[in-house]
């Protein structure tokens, strides 16, 4: 890439793909170790990052229009659908392959959809605005749908992409108004040790110079809001980099969110996308320094988490009923109005969801 200044400098990822790449190639490349990962116990992720109009959607959820009436995996499909369609096949070859065991394996599939749109997160399953705990960055108030087949999970996703906000401006007919996160929680039971698995499939906005998009209004208010979740979650990368003592991670939701895949044990693959026309040269070379960025950051982790089911559904109903206890304090005392309420409120819901969870892959695996 030329540079000013410095003139021609390499930039070196470990793949690069051309704009005649199929989608395949992409998915069983960039993708498909982060799933495969998951699969095995490690939490991955994918990131697309680009400006407005270089292919990020296209890549993640394929061309306007694949997903409907698509029952399936197709020649276009991203690799949001790819990613479904090898979880449930090797989720199921596991336990075709284990049932002559005397402790077979049990996996089960849950997803959540969402979208943050100027800082804040909607459930594009339901439309209901939800929240991000900044103690850990879990979803509060977002629905977990089981996952069982791919007709169902593409059900899900055509119900998501309802809901999705999309704008045209002069650099993109159809620009993505907000960041799309599809997370896939796995877990996986054998007699009573559980494996939790999450993986993150991250559709971000794309970044876009106003003189260029030309956005007015509403889009306008748009795209500041995105540059400046785009300009956080760079400002983390850097610091991640750097070694910094604080990362900013909870300036945003996105970043907040996304933690545990940018700086925890998890195994993250940036995908960079680019416009390769002179006229946005500045801004490819600003994604390809920002995936150069990425490159630097190591997460690590040291072995597969296994815990006991019984003991995680003891120690869920434990803090479970604490919580409640303190929500029927704060009611007595007509305090139920205080934020400190809606908290305990989304933190039993939460537990509520996580032990119907892990009862149900126990239950069936009992």
């Amino acid at each position: 890439m030329y540079v000013p200044g410095q003139g021609v400098r390499p930039y070196p990822f470990s793949r690069v793909f051309d704009g005649k790449c199929e989608q395949d190639k992409v998915y069983d490349l960039c993708a498909r170790p982060a799933v495969l990962s998951c699969l095995n116990g490690f939490n991955a992720c994918v990131l697309a990052y680009g400006q407005t109009g270089s292919g990020k959607t296209h890549s993640c959820f394929g061309p306007q229009g694949t997903l409907e009436g698509a029952t399936g995996v197709a020649g276009q499909s991203g690799i949001v659908v790819r990613a479904l369609s090898e979880a449930l096949e090797a989720a199921q070859m596991l336990e075709e392959s284990s049932k002559l065991s005397p402790t077979p394996v049990t996996t089960k599939l849950a997803a959540q959809y969402v979208e943050i749109y100027n800082d804040q997160v909607t459930d594009l399953l339901t439309g209901e605005v939800c929240d991000v705990r900044r103690a850990g960055g879990a979803l509060a108030g977002a629905v977990e749908c089981p996952v069982e087949s791919l007709d169902g999970a593409m059900r899900l996703l055509r119900a998501g992409q309802v809901r999705k906000r999309f704008a045209a401006t002069a650099m993109n007919d159809r620009s993505s108004r907000a960041h799309t996160v599809f997370i896939l929680q796995v877990r996986q039971t054998r007699g009573d040790s559980l494996v939790n698995a999450t993986l993150h499939l991250v559709d971000l906005a794309g970044s876009e110079r106003l003189k260029k998009s030309k956005a007015e209004g509403k889009r306008k208010t748009e795209a500041v809001g995105i540059n400046k979740s785009l300009m956080v979650l760079g400002k983390v990368i850097a610091a991640l980099v750097e070694g910094k003592s604080h990362v900013p991670y909870l300036e945003t939701k996105l970043t907040t969110l996304l933690k545990g895949a940018l700086g925890g044990a998890s195994r993250t693959t940036a995908l960079i996308c680019c416009r390769q026309d002179d006229a946005q040269a500045d801004e490819t070379l600003q994604a390809l320094r920002f995936g150069e960025r990425c490159s630097l950051v190591t997460n690590a982790v040291q072995s597969v988490a296994a815990s006991s089911a019984s003991e995680a559904l003891a120690a869920i109903d434990s803090t479970l009923k604490a919580t409640l206890a303190s929500m029927e304090s704060l009611r007595n005392r007509g305090k139920s109005h205080l934020s400190a309420f809606k908290q305990l409120q989304d933190r039993a819901e939460q537990l509520t969801q996580r032990r119907r969870a892990i009862a149900d892959v126990a239950r069936q695996e009992s």
